[in-house]
């Protein structure tokens, strides 16, 4: 298995270069509708989700990884 992020035209979806010639089989296709507000958030999320990560990751924090 394996996701791809394709784009779809308005009549067809349009596969990556990459994958055209790919075997046939099965597609899941899902739809992501989100209104402005929703992607701004996501935005944020994911800037705070980078900086805790920098915060967290460190030698002293490495304890709790194991529990």
């Amino acid at each position: 298995m394996v996701a791809i992020k394709t784009r779809f035209d308005g009549k067809k979806i349009v596969v990556p270069a990459d994958f055209r010639g790919a075997p046939a089989g099965d597609v899941i296709v899902i739809f992501q509708d989100l209104s402005p507000e929703q992607v701004e958030r996501q935005l944020w999320l994911k800037a705070q989700e980078t900086a805790f990560a920098k915060v967290w990751e460190n030698d002293e924090d490495e304890i709790y990884d194991s529990l």
